[in-house]
């Protein structure tokens, strides 16, 4: 879309406004406008080959002066030279110009010549060849095709080929039904120059268009014959410095007064004569080309391109520019203008404002909505404040009245802050406990604990449920429960006083633990006949071997050796009765549980060793199915022998009157899982009432005139303190299967 550069600095500072305020995106910094080392001392010498107001030097010091400037040379060490040799072409003249140059520049140290059209360029090289003889140059505005002369100096050339071409291209697409022509130039070397090449390049349209060249013509009769051109005519002004009368003009003035009387619109070749009469084309722009000489200029001095680097010429394209008045003067579309197309002079009116009035409504109403949101916001936030007010002072009453302990600490080991229930729970008053670290008041044997916590807290970890002992102002000490958690350099805890619960639990332990004993004891006076049994074995084989050794030693001759044996045999008798008798001794002997690391199959295989006899009394036969994959387990051997006693007991009750094909236990062992180890004890008797199956663990429960009913519920307790459970369930051919989990133990056997 075309873009008139009139505007252009409006819209972009908008734009860039309304951006900022929203955005805040930063600007970028061209890269020849960063210093790459110090400028300010850098000297650059332009030379005019003709008079300093013309234009063509005005525009192209302009961009020459600004892009300089930018790059760190100061205005002041700019020094512009008009050589004024197009009205002056005598050799005296340029004698005199030449030592005027040595007087005004001799004595500087010059680092660039910027020459303009190749009369600058041939003085330079000619009648100032001895003036900086090794200061690069960069020479403008050479004719197309201009051969550099060869000369030890550095020399980057500069063609500014007019576009007449695409002029013609782009006045055809703006009128495509004209049929004629004329073609506007003056008679110096370069306007003949660019004449010539016009010729060529309209050879192309020579059977379409009636082109008609007013070169002869001097500048009224040039004048007489635009103002009576036919409507369907296209003017186009090539280079007109000078008529056949020899009279300089000015291109400008000369566009301004050929568009007053011009009966068709004029196109043209330079960007100068935009806004002064002509309709556009694609342009030469001088100050564009300015810019790009100073940009390049300033790498070669720089040292960012060294001359032996940078290319052999500057090439600046011409550009497509049209005056929107002049467009809208001869009903020109500008629609089929190329694209990238500038265009100056335009009169918008509002409907061309639309989007950016629509973008500064937008934004006007976003700010009202931004202003009431911010409003809302403040009386939200008056409204929290408020309510936060009556929260702290709620959290503060509720922080006083609890029972609990609340605190406040910092990461050095100081209580900041403790509601009254310390004072109650240890005896301290809070200045107390604040003035001294809290470590002091904890019991020695959970310090290093309680230091290992605390470290967690400080790496912001939360804590529950950690257990230790402060001490009391009395001396005593009180177990506290802890949750924990850290914000920061503050930590925030809430403590619980367990004592008197921990004090409950280790009398309801102590209470299991007499009803255990009470158990065995009960359990093993429905043993004895089987201990009897298997005491008064190895006592009736002693006394058999000892009186068959009396009768021995009595004989005449008695037989040592079989003395001996008989010896061998009492001995072996006695310690069989020795090893019943610590096994009952160890089921009924008071002690406290004591956890250490077991062979469950083994523990099994001692208790059914020690009831076999009774068993076997009642016709019962007890079968072991010990899986040898079982792992250790963790616990009191006395404890779950008593469990599997209990359980064996209640399953040979159960098969008393059954069929003697049916009175049989089946005591097992698995591994349901690598974690884990399971023994059950199955009869095939009169199984579970199911009356009493859900409450078949808990105390009293019993439909037998025997005990009290508190067996199974002991034995679900036992397991319950070794980390496990017990289950009972009904068998489908009879019976039923009574049997407990353990944890396996994870590590060796040791």
């Amino acid at each position: 879309m075309p873009i008139d550069r009139q505007n252009r600095g409006m819209i972009f500072l908008y734009t860039f406004f309304l951006f900022l305020m929203l955005a805040g995106i930063p600007r970028a910094v061209p890269a020849h406008a960063q210093p790459q080392q110090a400028m300010e001392a850098k000297n650059v010498l332009v030379l005019h080959s003709h008079e300093a107001n013309a234009p063509v030097f005005v525009e192209t010091d302009h961009g020459l002066s600004t892009a300089l400037r930018s790059g760190g040379i100061p205005a002041a060490n700019h020094y512009f030279q008009s050589l004024d040799l197009r009205r002056n072409p005598g050799p005296e003249y340029r004698r005199l110009l030449v030592e005027e140059m040595r007087v005004r520049y001799g004595h500087r140290n010059l680092d660039m010549i910027i020459t303009m059209f190749p009369e600058a360029l041939e003085f330079l090289l000619n009648d100032g060849r001895e003036f900086f003889p090794d200061v690069p140059v960069l020479a403008l505005y050479l004719p197309k095709g201009f051969r550099l002369p060869k000369t030890e100096r550095r020399i980057i050339g500069h063609s500014a080929t007019p576009d007449v071409k695409g002029t013609l291209e782009i006045a055809l697409k703006l009128i495509p039904g004209a049929k004629h022509a004329y073609v506007v130039s003056g008679t110096h070397e370069v306007d003949r120059r660019i004449e010539d090449q016009a010729r060529r390049d309209f050879k192309k349209w020579g059977d379409r268009m009636n082109f008609r060249y007013l070169n002869r013509m001097d500048f009224e009769g040039v004048l007489t014959a635009l103002s009576t051109v036919p409507p369907d005519t296209i003017v186009l002004l090539l280079i007109y410095s000078q008529d056949v009368s020899g009279r300089n003009y000015m291109a400008r003035d000369l566009a301004q007064r050929l568009s007053q009387v011009s009966a068709a619109p004029i196109f043209g070749l330079l960007e100068v004569a935009l806004g002064y009469g002509i309709a556009g084309g694609s342009l030469i722009n001088f100050e564009g080309i300015g810019k790009k000489a100073g940009e390049l200029a300033l790498d070669v001095l720089k040292g960012v391109q060294p001359p032996e680097n940078v290319s052999a010429a500057l090439d600046v394209p011409p550009i497509p520019m049209f005056d929107w008045r002049q467009l809208r003067r001869w009903g020109l579309n500008e629609s089929v203008l190329p694209k990238g197309s500038v265009i100056v002079n335009r009169e918008f009116t509002l409907w061309d404002y639309r989007y950016y009035t629509i973008g500064a409504l937008a934004f006007i109403t976003a700010q009202s909505f931004l202003l009431i949101g911010l409003l809302i916001q403040k009386r939200r936030r008056k409204s929290a404040e408020n309510s936060l007010l009556t929260k702290t002072a709620e959290l503060d009453q509720f922080f006083t009245v609890t029972l609990d302990l609340f605190c406040v600490a910092d990461t050095e080991g100081y209580f900041l802050r403790l509601n009254p229930a310390w004072e109650r729970v240890l005896g301290y008053s809070r200045e107390e406990l604040m003035a001294n670290r809290f470590f002091d008041f904890v019991h020695p044997e959970d310090l290093h604990a309680t230091q290992g916590v605390f470290t967690d807290i400080a790496s912001q970890k939360e804590i529950y449920a950690f257990e230790n002992r402060y001490r009391c102002k009395d001396g005593t000490y009180r177990w506290l429960e802890w949750n924990s958690a850290a914000a920061g350099n503050l930590i925030y805890a809430a403590a619980r006083d367990i004592t008197e619960r921990l004090n409950a639990e280790a009398e309801a332990r102590q209470r299991r633990a007499e009803l255990a004993n009470m158990s065995r004891l009960t359990m093993i006076g429905k043993f004895t006949s089987t201990l009897a049994h298997e005491i008064n074995q190895p006592l009736t084989a002693i006394l058999s071997n000892a009186e068959a050794a009396r009768r021995f030693l009595g004989g005449t001759a008695p037989d040592i050796i079989e003395v001996l044996k008989i010896l061998d045999d009492i001995v072996r008798d006695d310690r069989r009765a020795v090893e019943v008798v610590q096994k009952v001794r160890a089921l009924v002997k008071k002690e406290k549980p004591e956890q250490e690391l077991l062979d469950l199959n083994k523990a099994i295989r001692e208790v059914i060793t020690l009831i076999r006899g009774e068993s076997l009394l009642r016709g019962l036969s007890i079968l072991m199915k010990l899986s040898p994959d079982v792992k250790m387990i963790r616990g009191d051997r006395l404890l779950l022998q008593q469990v599997m006693l209990n359980l064996i007991h209640n399953s040979a009750t159960a098969t008393r009157n059954s069929p003697r094909a049916q009175r049989k236990i089946i005591v097992r062992t698995a591994m349901p899982d690598a974690g884990t180890v399971k023994a059950s004890v199955t009869d095939f008797g009169i199984g579970i009432d199911q009356g009493i199956s859900d409450r078949l663990f808990e105390p009293f429960c019993t439909t037998s005139n025997e005990g009290l009913g508190m067996g199974l519920f002991i034995c679900k307790e036992i397991i319950k303190e070794h980390g496990g459970s017990m289950e009972a369930l009904n068998n489908e051919d009879g019976g039923a299967t009574f049997g407990f989990t353990l944890p396996a133990h994870q590590g060796d056997r040791s």
